[in-house]
């Protein structure tokens, strides 16, 4: 009788495991099918943002296998995601905006063939000016500006115009009004009618470059070395801003720029920017101002250098940038030269 109820138990015992053990394997099921279901948009598609939407602790509690490989770090969201990009992405750009930003598809071969005008370079803030050095010397018209031409960001801005065209066979346009008068904080409501006016005159324009000297401030007699050094030449380093329109308010502009586009492209700037050294390139940086770049959805911010820098250095690294355009556009293609430049 006993031998009999012992053997009663041990059949209920493993009826019970059997039970928790087909529970465990339904409920992963159903889990999976339901983690299937959020990462698979609506047209089938897997989509970027409901991936990081998700968070899922069983992946973080898988152990090592080797003892030499560090604890991977858990990503949760997108903020943290932004760590692996090439940008600085500012606090108040919404988080919807990030994730439209960091899943831009690369761009494609960019057209610049042709005898009509392909690329308008202008200068929102045309007397923004270097560190002064004993062949650069200007007179200055404010602090770090100057109403010179040849020593202000018009002739950096003239420098990689005469290059595109002398070595690479690209129509470009270099427009030097000065923006900033009466008043320097409405300039961009001003350069705007000028790119419209080029826009409505040439429409063959592809891409509009607005050319800048970065702010840095500097203090006493220290030296910068905030430059890089390529083949023996100091360099002045870039950077690309890209504007998200939503404007400091939240509200947006009536006209919203493609800034998923403008990002791709400053991307792939950045990237072949990079390949001729690391240093010569900078994050590129998200803000929610608009920049004028809505007027085309191949616009480029370009910060050439900071006041810190000399003329020579920013005029230093306009044949990287003007390669790396060579380059988006396909160097062997049409009437544009092949690369003089080699990584």
């Amino acid at each position: 009788m006993q031998r009999r109820l012992m053997a009663d138990t041990s059949s209920m015992q493993r009826r019970t495991l059997r039970i928790r053990m087909y529970a465990a394997i339904a409920i992963l099921l159903l889990g999976g099918a339901l983690t299937l279901q959020t990462l698979v948009s609506e047209n089938g598609a897997f989509s970027l943002s409901s991936i990081l939407s998700l968070e899922l602790p069983y992946i973080y509690a898988v152990k090592k296998s080797r003892a030499d490989e560090p604890e991977p770090t858990p990503m949760r969201n997108a903020d943290e995601l932004i760590l692996f990009e090439p940008v600085d992405i500012e606090k108040d750009v919404d988080s919807s905006i990030k994730f439209e930003i960091l899943s831009a598809p690369d761009i494609g071969e960019i057209d610049l063939k042709g005898t009509e005008p392909r690329i308008l370079i202008y200068h929102t803030h045309a007397t923004e000016a270097y560190t002064p050095t004993d062949k650069c010397k200007y007179k200055e018209s404010t602090r770090w500006r100057t109403n010179d031409e040849t020593r202000s960001v018009i002739a950096v801005g003239e420098e990689l115009a005469r290059i595109l065209r002398e070595t690479y066979g690209i129509a470009v346009l270099h427009d030097t009004t000065n923006h900033e008068p009466p008043k320097l904080s409405s300039a961009y409501s001003r350069s705007v009618k000028t790119m419209e006016k080029y826009r409505d005159e040439y429409p063959s324009i592809t891409m509009y470059i607005d050319l800048h000297r970065d702010a840095y401030n500097t203090a006493g007699d220290k030296v910068n070395t905030d430059y890089c050094v390529i083949n023996g030449e100091r360099v002045a380093r870039l950077m690309f801003v890209v504007g998200t329109g939503k404007g400091a308010t939240g509200a947006g502009f009536g006209e919203m720029p493609d800034f998923a586009a403008n990002y791709a492209l400053a991307k792939r700037m950045t990237e072949l920017l990079a390949e001729y050294d690391e240093k010569l390139v900078r994050k590129i940086r998200v803000k929610n101002g608009r920049y004028n770049q809505h007027i085309s959805n191949k616009c480029l911010l370009v910060e050439v250098g900071h006041n810190a820098n000399t003329l020579e250095e920013a005029l230093a690294a306009m044949k990287y940038l003007a390669a790396a355009i060579a380059k988006c556009a396909g160097e062997n293609t049409g009437v544009l030269g092949t690369m003089s430049l080699v990584p």
